[in-house]
């Protein structure tokens, strides 16, 4: 969560679903039983633990959580598990980095780490994961997000990974947040967008504090100016160009933590819905030329039902009012309305903050 402290460690937890059949007679009593049960640690083999990497000079990355992925990454049929860890902001520490796991799918409810076999590990600062088969050849690849230096994890098909990001091109120096595989240009080929997060590296940190005193806090992402994000046009033959000025896609500075490929005009060509922290909104729309329009405002997802800007984080697109035009979702920071615009079929959205999002409010503010 963007501009405050989060908990230095995070335990992994398996939740599964406690289904059965459900007769008239017995509706009462099954609804009492709950959806998921917990399973342990110790039973599901997911001991990963997360951890932020929390300094002395409060970098800003160290507020943020990390982002995971369910992929079937040797095609056995079985969802496995890749989880993204924190790290040291620094880079300088004697420590070594924090890894990444990818947990297999051992078919029991249990799962096996093979992140050293396969050779995902990564180790830098991790912030997420991007699930995509950029070559077309049946295999999921990774693509993974990092304060520093992202990396595209090519799959060789025998359950493990080659780290190939020189080699394609992939190169997004600074602090990439998150990232969408889609294919923009219709060419039957993946493409990937990079979400940039504020222009930050530990040379730049600011202090954010008791000037008096010396005592530092957290900072919230207003003191550092907005950054480009990256679009990278896949070539065909394993490399990318960056296509970032070509396409206009650098010329919307945003803080960008979380996007969502989605045809929001129903003309057959996917759009981008990007959600910024303190900063408006994007709706990348395709202009079926390579080039997009950013008209976060003029559609109406920029601002606030009081035309200001929110905390965005994670977002979603779906057809929640089955009229057939996909809608917008995007979960704020807390204490501000979850956002979620229902599509009026003429690039305009309405916004259902008051009646829909204020569940999101009041949880957050409960806790």
């Amino acid at each position: 969560m963007a501009g405050s402290g989060c908990l230095a460690k995070y335990q992994s937890i398996a939740f599964l679903p406690h289904l059965g059949s459900v007769t008239p007679a017995g509706f009462a009593q099954s609804a009492l039983k709950p959806l998921f049960e917990e399973v342990p640690s110790a039973a599901s083999g997911l001991i990963w633990r997360h951890e932020n990497g929390r300094s002395a000079d409060y970098f800003l990355p160290e507020t943020t959580g990390a982002g995971c992925a369910f992929l079937d990454y040797d095609n056995d049929g079985w969802m496995d598990i890749y989880l993204v860890n924190g790290g040291k902001c620094d880079f300088l520490v004697p420590d070594p980095p924090l890894r990444n796991a990818l947990y297999r799918n051992n078919r029991d409810g249990t799962f096996t780490d093979v992140t050293e076999k396969a050779g995902v590990a990564a180790g830098g600062y991790g912030m997420g994961v991007a699930v995509g088969d950029y070559e077309g050849d049946g295999w999921p690849d990774l693509y993974v997000t990092q304060y520093g230096r992202s990396i595209l994890y090519d799959n060789n098909g025998n359950a493990t990974f080659t780290d190939v990001t020189a080699r394609a091109g992939l190169a997004a120096p600074g602090w990439a947040s998150s990232a969408v595989w889609f294919d923009y240009d219709n060419d039957g080929r993946l493409d990937l967008f990079v979400c940039r997060f504020v222009d930050f590296d530990k040379s730049k940190n600011k202090f954010y504090g008791n000037e008096k005193t010396g005592e530092r806090f957290y900072c919230i992402p207003r003191i550092y100016p907005p950054a480009a994000s990256w679009l990278f046009h896949n070539n065909g033959d394993g490399t990318f160009t960056d296509v970032s000025k070509e396409s206009g896609i650098a010329k919307a500075l945003g803080k960008a933590w979380g996007v969502v490929a989605t045809d929001v005009n129903n003309d057959g060509w996917m759009d981008l819905f990007v959600a910024n922290d303190t900063v408006a909104n994007f709706l990348l729309v395709n202009k079926r030329n390579g080039k997009f329009d950013e008209m976060g405002l003029e559609a109406g997802v920029a601002y606030s039902q009081a035309g200001r800007e929110r905390s965005g984080m994670g977002v979603d697109s779906a057809d929640f009012d089955q009229d057939g035009w996909q809608d917008l979702f995007v979960t704020n920071v807390d204490q501000e309305m979850y956002s979620i615009y229902r599509n009026s079929h003429d690039l305009t959205f309405e916004d259902m903050a008051g009646p829909m999002g204020s569940a999101g409010y009041r949880q957050t503010k409960e806790n």
